[in-house]
């Protein structure tokens, strides 16, 4: 964990530039506007934002990319979203952790020995497994495996065997040892508190020094040179680094300076930088071994320890403050850069070299290092609302502003020239320009457009020259000549010669308020940014694009790989330009202030972009710019894990082998997919459960929540994670983890072969009782293979009701009123006997419904019913195989009929259902009706009551319902209630 490789863009060597604020800063811009300028921001976590502690004493990032934190209040774990604390298990005040290279993480606590994490499980050394001391201040594996461990009275390690053991050497027993480390040579450097230090190796003390024989001041912790065997570096508790070599004694010993800071408290070796934390903040030394201390960072208290993640990602733990993060922002703050206090920017415009930026105020303008400038020009507007700034092929700057400034022009030569209502504009609210191919500048303001030839204003298009609403606020010029205007109100206006037509919501706007007006000769069509819509035309047929995720937007530029970036009131949409003009569901990333964005851009504001694709936002608070031609996709560095899933309540974690094995009685999966990123960007993720989903769902990283799943049947299924790419809609990084639900009895091919046996000799045995049943020897034989044949019918509508939970017992209750009914009817005791078996069996045709119909949670939808329906049908097709006793098959197919035609399957209508059909169709209803559903509790039996009497004559034989009230007023159905398929004995 501690060599982990830097990603490349973080180069933090010029850190010269205050922080954004308490959480985010920037710094590392270019020195020129040309170029792309690249940025960091910080942020801090405590207990005010999702870290349950504003105290960390380590850090370190486990494989699976989870990043654990350390504190006094026990272990916490992050994933990019949610900080989770580790409680109620014997683990509190965490001062150690470390990986192990088996993945198994290694706790260390101030006073409850060593915890070790495994695969969601814990296991523990203390003083009762030989610990002599119960604080442990390091962990470091050595190359054989062992894991060392550094406590408060000497040190000790755990084998292969996971059996502890004591490192007895004199020169360290008793001794409090503060850190270990591993050099890249295997060997493990030490120190103690009193800033000694010494190496281990092959399980010996091969070396020991004390800092006072060398007048090194009091060493406080060690570092091994990743490039230099036996070298280290050691940090003193005043403002100095030492390097030495230990290899063959203290030798080659440098002195560095760390002032301003003091007490180094941990040092790391990243590429070319050695990083060092510091009791009063924090530095880092270059390959010159120059000093770079980071000013105005969050944190700058107490920073006891460091790592660096697997996207090059910096981390910091401070055990007063909490844990900072560093991490690259392609977003540039350019106001924090330059010292501005916030402000509502309108325009953005690269002239010059310099930067000019127009608000409500005036003009600001930035020279390529973000100092302000001043000049006539700011002078001049200063206090006049700039609206957009413009430079066009002759080298004028042109600046529109409400105010009676109207329209400015600077020429390169340093003059001004103004153009307002005194010199012939119609109003001195100026919107925008536009160079026309042939020169001419189209200057659109509230009283409608004018053109200025070679600085004559010799032409005004308003009310008079055809348009009806003078508010124009884009003007594009199109093919031969035609020029596009955008109104605010009326739609578009379409100049062609001294022709105007007018483009409005019959011509497929989605609104004719029409902010932005722009040529994509790429794809030849235009962009079209309304006030509730973005559109496209291509040879003046408009398309409303009915897909986008989002209504308020105000522009939109194109990129170099397809994509196009929309600059709203939510952030910046970037999204493939061939799926918006396709109107397909599209892929996007949102950058909005979670992912580094300074600030949104302000409405209807005009933001200019360079030629090597920076573009510079004039936002609400400020100005920031990000290069859109060279952002690229952190699909591969975000981590994909499935460290454990949930059936029902039991935690289950994976098998060697990755995959997970979940129990047959399991109702409720939920799958604990994690995409891990720390970065600012918020990638979108699909996850899809082969075998039951038919299409993967996707989320944006930030609302990505665990998938659940209920009632899946037994067998296996791949549940699948993946990482969008953002244009293509493909996969970029995906994880696959195999998913066994263990199958239940019915769900085998054995069981349906032994109920079809046991059927078949049901069959042979009722044949073989009726041939024989007038030999008297024979009657014994007969009542025995009777009851065996009530016993396998009862076995069946015991699977029966087991496989619907939610009617456990319907079976048989349903028989028991049957049997009451028959009996109340007069019928004798072989009849009465085939009709409960006949009701047994009534449902037997839910065993074709599928479980998540079957046992669904609350009402059943339209199509769910018209399955279920089918349950009679089945039920009659599987019984009517039973040839020798065709009566089983009349309660599973007629027990759904009504005497009025109304019913199902068959629509039979009184005389053509049986009567031992209508005799268990109202024990069917009445059970319905006095038993919970899942959509229902049990009804009072006195509704019950009145419902089957209402339904006498329609639904119900009236003569039987009277038998089945006689039962109720005599209590009999109160002894059948509660029967249930489990705890049936006859």
């Amino acid at each position: 964990m501690k060599n982990v490789k830097l990603y490349g863009v973080l180069l933090i060597c010029v850190i010269s530039y205050a922080l954004l604020s308490s959480s985010v800063f920037a710094e590392g811009v270019n020195k020129d506007f040309t170029g792309q300028g690249i940025g960091y921001a910080s942020v801090l976590y405590d207990n005010s934002n999702g870290l349950p502690t504003s105290e960390a004493n380590a850090i370190c990032q486990t494989k699976n990319g989870f990043i654990w934190i350390g504190s006094y209040s026990g272990l916490i774990r992050y994933d990019g979203s949610e900080f989770e604390r580790y409680d109620s298990l014997g683990i509190s005040s965490v001062v150690s952790l470390y990986e192990d290279s088996s993945e198994r993480l290694w706790i260390g606590t101030n006073d409850s020995g060593v915890a070790v994490y495994d695969k969601g499980s814990f296991s523990y050394y203390g003083k009762a497994d030989g610990l002599r001391s119960s604080s442990i201040r390091s962990i470091e594996e050595d190359t054989d495996g062992n894991i060392l461990i550094a406590t408060t009275l000497g040190m000790a390690y755990v084998d292969k065997q996971n059996e502890l053991h004591i490192l007895d050497d004199p020169q360290i027993n008793g001794e409090y040892i503060c850190e270990l480390e591993k050099g890249s040579d295997g060997v493990i450097y030490g120190e103690t508190i009193d800033g000694d230090f010494f190496s281990v190796d092959n399980m010996r003390v091969t070396a020991y020094y004390k800092s006072a024989d060398f007048g090194l001041g009091n060493v406080y912790c060690i570092t091994p040179d990743t490039d230099e065997n036996g070298c280290v570096y050691l940090g003193t508790d005043e403002s100095s680094v030492i390097r030495a070599n230990m290899k063959d004694g203290m030798t080659d010993i440098q002195t560095f300076s760390v002032y301003p800071h003091q007490t180094v408290k941990r040092i790391l070796k990243v590429e070319d930088k050695i990083w060092i934390c510091t009791d009063n903040g924090i530095g880092y030394f270059d390959d010159k071994m120059n000093y770079n201390a980071l000013s105005d960072t969050p944190l700058n208290n107490s920073v006891d320890d460091m790592i660096v993640d697997h996207e090059g990602n910096l981390w910091f733990v401070s055990s007063r403050q909490g844990v900072m993060k560093i991490v690259p922002c392609q977003f540039t703050d350019i106001s924090k850069a330059a010292g501005l206090d916030s402000l509502v920017t309108n325009t953005t415009c690269i002239y010059g070299g310099d930067l000019y930026v127009g608000t409500d105020n005036g003009l600001y303008i930035l020279d390529a290092e973000y100092n302000q400038k001043t000049t006539p020009l700011t002078e001049m507007t200063s206090g006049s609302r700039i609206r957009s700034i413009k430079t066009d092929s002759k080298g004028n700057l042109w600046l529109c502003s409400y105010s009676s400034l109207g329209l400015i022009c600077l020429h390169p030569d340093g003059s001004v020239t103004s153009y307002n209502e005194d010199s012939g504009f119609k109003s001195n609210r100026v919107r925008t320009v536009t160079e026309l191919s042939d020169g001419t500048i189209a200057a659109s303001t509230s009283g409608g457009v004018h053109f200025i030839r070679n600085g004559v204003l010799e032409e005004t298009l308003d009310g008079d020259g055809g348009l009806s609403n003078t508010e124009i606020l884009t003007v594009c010029e199109g093919d031969g000549g035609v020029i596009y205007f955008g109104s605010d109100g009326d739609g578009i206006y379409r100049l062609d010669g001294k022709n105007i037509t007018r483009l409005g919501l019959d011509d497929g706007l989605a609104s004719e308020v029409i902010l932005r007006i722009k040529k994509d000769s790429e794809r030849g069509l235009y962009w079209i940014i309304t006030s509730n819509s973005i559109a496209y035309m291509k040879d003046d047929k408009i398309t409303t694009v009915k897909n986008f995720p989002y209504s308020n937007n105000f522009d939109i530029f194109s990129d170099k790989k397809g994509g196009v970036w929309v600059l709203s009131s939510n952030g910046i949409y970037m999204t493939g330009a061939d799926q918006l003009i396709a109107d397909e569901k599209p892929e996007y990333v949102l950058y909005d202030t979670s992912c580094g964005l300074p600030s949104v851009a302000t409405a209807n504001s005009r933001n200019c972009i360079s030629e090597d694709g920076t573009l510079y936002i004039a936002g609400t608070t400020g100005i920031s710019s990000v290069n859109i031609y060279k952002a690229e996709s952190a699909a591969s560095d975000v981590r994909l894990t499935v460290p454990f899933v949930e059936a029902d309540d039991e935690i289950i974690v994976p098998r060697e082998d990755g995959s997970f094995v979940i129990p047959s009685k399991t109702k409720r999966l939920t799958i604990y997919g994690y995409a891990i990123t720390y970065s600012l960007n918020n990638p979108r993720i699909s996850y899809k459960l082969g075998g039951f989903d038919d299409t993967a769902t996707e989320v944006l990283k930030k609302d990505m929540k665990p998938a659940v799943y209920t009632n899946l049947d037994g067998g296996v299924y791949n549940y699948s994670l993946s990482v969008i790419n953002t244009l293509t809609g493909e996969a970029e990084n995906t994880v696959e983890v195999r998913v066994e639900k263990v199958k239940a009895v019915h769900e085998h091919v054995l069981f349906w072969i032994f109920a079809v046996v046991c059927t078949v000799a049901a069959a042979a045995a009722i044949a073989w009782v009726y041939a024989d049943k007038k030999t008297a020897a024979l009657l014994k034989r007969e009542k025995e293979k009777e009851e065996y044949i009530d016993e396998m019918i009862q076995a069946f509508a015991m699977c029966i009701d087991l496989k619907d939970r939610y009617t456990n017992g319907h079976s048989f209750r349903v028989a028991e009123y049957s049997r009451l009914l028959a009996e109340k009817l007069g019928y004798d005791e072989e009849k009465v006997r085939d009709i409960y078996n006949t009701a047994l069996l009534h449902d037997i045709g839910k065993l074709g419904i599928p479980d998540e119909v079957l046992n669904k949670p609350g009402r059943p939808t339209d199509e769910e019913y018209e399955i279920l329906k089918t349950h009679p049908a089945k039920g009659e097709e599987i019984l009517n195989k039973i040839k020798i006793a065709p009566g089983l098959a009349i309660g599973a197919g007629y027990h759904h009929e009504r005497l009025d035609g109304r019913g199902y399957p068959h629509g039979a209508i009184e005389e053509d259902i049986p009567f031992e059909a209508q005799i268990i169709a109202v024990a069917d209803t009445f059970d319905a009706m006095y038993s919970t559903r899942p959509y229902r509790k049990q009804l009072d039996i006195s509704v019950v009551e009145e419902e089957i009497k209402r339904v006498s004559g329609t639904q119900l034989n009236g003569k039987i319902v009277e038998k089945m009230v006689e039962l109720i007023e005599e209590g009999e159905i109160e002894k059948v209630k509660d029967l249930k398929a489990d705890n049936y004995d006859e």
